[in-house]
């Protein structure tokens, strides 16, 4: 299986290339049936956004990516795939990771001190989200 860390870095990369650019304001969002709360100051990317892109080890996943007037981002990732409904969180543990519950979620928290972001992988019905944000207080904010 890819490793979760690889996942996130396509999609953490996939920002930083395509750059910054602010176009809509949102407060819930849905991903691919996973729902969402974005603060008001943050407005999304659409042209980050990935609907339902396969890759090559058959992984469905939607991106989403928003930014503050700073440019802070949030990112977010829902994949799921032919054996995403097995996985538990043991599988996706990197040597990193801290489990830790947020909003009722078991999850996996990593803090990448080089690039200054928190990332939460959680498991709901057979999808996994991974949360990316470069504040941790975010994580209680979005996460619904």
């Amino acid at each position: 299986m890819v490793s979760r860390k690889i996942l996130i870095a396509l999609g953490v990369f996939a920002v930083l290339a395509i750059g910054i650019g602010s176009v809509c304001a949102v407060q819930n969002v849905e991903i691919d049936g996973m729902k969402f709360c974005i603060p008001d100051e943050y407005k999304e990317d659409t042209s980050l956004a990935t609907e339902g892109v396969t890759n090559e080890d058959g992984f469905k996943i939607y991106n989403r990516t928003y930014f503050d007037s700073s440019n802070k981002m949030i990112h977010i990732s829902v994949f799921h795939g032919k054996d995403t409904d097995k996985l538990s969180l043991d599988d996706l543990k990197e040597p990193t990771d801290v489990k830790k519950t947020i909003k009722g979620y078991d999850g996996l928290l990593d803090h990448d001190k080089d690039v200054g972001l928190y990332f939460f992988t959680y498991i709901k019905n057979g999808k996994v989200s991974i949360v990316t944000v470069e504040d941790e207080s975010l994580l209680e904010k979005v996460i619904v």
